[in-house]
């Protein structure tokens, strides 16, 4: 629990100020402020803090800390109502190191494990806080499906939460006894310093394919933004995957890191791995088998794909790392739950029909997820339903089309969180992606294309619903609205038992 602490002591690696404060609470929302309160106003890119430091003071701040973009006016204070008002040069950049004072100044933070990568972040770490409370370990998740100790997740905004909120939910997983907390880092939350100051014990990358180069603007910088992870923080495991291009260049970058897949990099005899040697798919989920440096041995879960196999692998490696025997391994392997909204298996028998939901909503994530559908195909088609995000990445909108086109036997368009575009537009820049765009059906409604593939007269299909996944809402112009594919194919189940 965070004590009362005073603003000089936390203040003094950054600068003076005049007169002590202490706070007991500190906040970027306005909203949020309390008495004793120290409320931090940023300059976003949607929403300036300094705006709201009246009604800050008003609400009981005690102090505050305003970003300014000049050094010169650093450190510079004044009182407005009687509540000190200070201007801090780069505050978003020491926003994470003064948090981490504020929670921890007194008290050694449990191992925080990050998960970095463009697929698999949330899969990984969900299993890996699955399979440590199993093992009766207390384990804590943040990141795309929500934050919370395993099975008792709260919905997030962001995969990675703002600098301040890290360590208020590090705090409080630690008030419950948590030895782990598993997070998705993102590399938005890497490169605008939001875990800056987190002390990661270990951190897993999955893999670097195409997203975000709306915001990065090229793959380049989007691998930077990613290897911060491991260039930067001291940890003490590095653990990579060694299929991926980029993993497999870093494990030479990375003479301790840790090795994981099919492949191994044997320029490093030290180095240490966990090679898949054999894998086998079958109606209930996957089989694998492993030599490592820890030893040998076959996994067996209840999960879809290569991709999982992967996934798995990753968690397997992290758990021989922290001295889990193998054979424990293999049991608890077999007890782990299916993650939300990811390869979630729907199944109406009387129509001989699957839905499969998931997340899959990059060109790569939506290629594996449909291989991996193919290798446990039954006798009828597979048919892909997707849409792409407005305001987002525009350029993977026709390489997504091309992977569905490759990999399903029938394309379904739909929405997907259309935000302030046009729907039709966003329909029309996935459609140049088709060398058949006639083929394509085009149904905005996600309802209603679920609906006419449960009533269409064949049977043994396999469906795929991507891009939603956990989501419980679609982004429609600036509003937030109710919906779930989960909800409805659950509620469709339901209803044709």
């Amino acid at each position: 629990m965070p004590m009362t602490i005073g603003l000089q002591r936390l203040l003094s690696p950054y600068c003076t100020i005049s007169s002590e404060v202490n706070i007991d609470r500190m906040t970027l929302d306005s909203h949020k402020v309390l008495q004793s309160t120290l409320f931090v106003a940023l300059q976003g890119a949607l929403f300036d803090g300094r705006k709201f430091i009246d009604q800050a003071i008003k609400a009981g701040a005690v102090a505050v800390l305003c970003e300014t973009k000049h050094q010169s006016s650093h450190g510079h204070q004044a009182l407005k109502e009687g509540v000190l008002v200070i201007k801090i040069h780069q505050l978003p950049r020491i926003l994470s190191a003064l948090a981490y004072r504020f929670y921890f100044s007194s008290t050694l933070l449990h191992k925080v494990i990050a998960v970095t990568g463009t697929n698999g972040k949330t899969t990984i770490t969900s299993l890996l806080a699955n399979s440590l409370m199993l093992c009766g370990i207390q384990s804590a998740q943040m990141g795309t499906i929500g934050n919370g100790l395993f099975g008792k997740l709260v919905e997030s905004i962001n995969t990675t939460l703002d600098s301040i909120s890290v360590f208020e939910a590090l705090d409080t997983y630690q008030t419950q006894r948590c030895q782990y907390t598993i997070m998705e880092v993102s590399s938005h939350g890497l490169m605008q310093d939001r875990v800056r100051a987190v002390p990661f014990y270990s951190a897993i990358f999955t893999n670097l394919t195409r997203d975000h180069l709306d915001y990065h603007g090229d793959m380049k910088a989007y691998e930077a933004a990613k290897k911060k992870l491991f260039q930067e923080f001291a940890l003490t495991h590095r653990i990579i995957n060694a299929d991926d291009e980029i993993g497999f260049g870093w494990l030479s970058d990375f003479p301790d890191a840790i090795s994981y897949g099919y492949n191994r990099n044997n320029k490093i005899k030290t180095q240490r791995y966990l090679q898949i040697t054999q894998v086998s798919y079958h109606v209930k989920g996957i089989c694998f088998s492993f030599s490592s440096s820890w030893g040998n041995g076959e996994i067996s879960a209840p999960f879809y794909g290569d991709f999982n196999v992967s996934n798995l692998a990753g968690v397997l490696t992290q758990l021989l790392v922290e001295g889990m025997e193998i054979k424990k391994c293999e049991r608890i392997f077999k007890k782990l739950d299916v993650v939300a909204g990811r390869m979630e298996q729907y199944l109406f028998e009387k129509e001989r029909l699957t839905f499969i939901v998931d997340y899959a909503h990059t060109p790569d994530a939506l290629e594996k997820t449909l291989q991996a559908l193919q290798r446990h195909h039954p006798a009828g088609r597979l048919i892909c339903i997707f849409g792409c995000g407005g305001d987002r990445d525009k350029g993977k909108r026709a390489e997504m089309a091309n992977v569905a086109e490759k990999n399903a036997d029938q394309v379904v368009l739909v929405d997907d969180n259309p935000r302030t575009e046009s729907p039709a537009q966003i329909m029309d820049d996935i459609l140049l992606g088709f060398k058949a765009p006639e083929k394509v059906k085009k149904i905005h409604d996600r309802r209603q294309a679920v609906m006419e593939q449960l009533f269409d007269p064949h049977r043994g299909d396999i469906v795929l619903l991507a891009g939603k996944g956990h989501e419980r809402y679609q982004i429609i112009g600036r509003e937030k609205i109710e919906y779930s594919d989960r909800d409805l194919l659950a509620q469709l189940q339901f209803e044709h038992q």
